[in-house]
């Protein structure tokens, strides 16, 4: 998983705006009472989101479980601080007054006391009244949004995603073909697998506060409303430390 595609994870996510997603964490953090000090990126990939945070003066570290996405990001942010881990054993050498994990990394922990092991790692690396901002893919999401078959496609690129969702263990299955465009013009393909389990507000909110966490704002994606619709494909919570874990 994240193997092949590090190399043009770049590319396929060009068309999204990156910009406006870092804009609007940023908001976040300043309505929450936040401080613009500093980030901790949980599950960075290639740290696209962390050039937006540095031109905003963020100091930035990143970590990621792919060694392809974190040398990606070394390359890119050479004054940044990016380490190969796993987020849900990850211990920081320091505290944080932000931390982020974004493009639902927190769905591909698909067992629900593993989350609850990467929340409590995130309050860990966080000051007193820190802020942890994420995003996630619901079960209603995973199942109206990916079940089925979906294609993309550039000039650059095309993929098709294959789903099925496991109505027993929440959990989707999505196998994915990719032609990407080489500089030379020539097309290569590979196929990969991807797992992600869907998971309520509820159910992040519970394992929020089991560590040490207050739920502050429940939003849509890219959102600055908060929301009670519980039909969403995709949440984001700004949740702030109130406690150790």
């Amino acid at each position: 998983m994240f193997g092949r595609i590090s190399k043009y994870y770049d590319m396929i996510m060009s068309p999204f705006d990156y910009r406006e997603l870092v804009d609007c964490l940023d908001d976040l953090i300043v309505s929450c009472n936040g401080k613009r000090t500093d980030v901790l990126d949980l599950g960075c990939g290639t740290s696209e989101e962390l050039v937006y945070f540095a031109q905003l003066g963020y100091g930035v570290r990143g970590i990621d479980i792919s060694p392809e996405m974190i040398s990606i990001s070394k390359n890119k942010l050479p004054f940044g601080q990016f380490y190969k881990a796993d987020i849900r054993n990850y211990v920081s050498d320091r505290k944080f007054d932000n931390a982020v994990s974004v493009f639902d990394t927190v769905n591909y922990i698909t067992k629900p006391e593993e989350v609850s092991d990467f929340f409590r790692c995130v309050n860990r690396s966080l000051n007193k009244d820190g802020l942890f901002l994420f995003d996630f893919n619901s079960i209603y999401g995973l199942i109206n949004e990916w079940e089925g078959v979906k294609i993309e496609e550039t000039e650059d690129f095309f993929i098709s995603y294959d789903s099925v969702f496991d109505r027993e263990t929440s959990v989707l299955e999505c196998r994915m073909k990719f032609f990407i465009k080489e500089e030379d013009g020539r097309f290569i393909t590979f196929d990969e697998t991807h797992y992600e389990r869907g998971y309520t507000p509820v159910e992040m909110i519970t394992m929020l506060n089991e560590n040490g966490f207050e739920k502050l704002k429940l939003l849509p994606f890219l959102g600055r409303r908060q929301t009670r619709s519980k039909k969403l494909d995709r949440y984001q919570i700004v949740a702030k430390k109130i406690g150790e874990a």
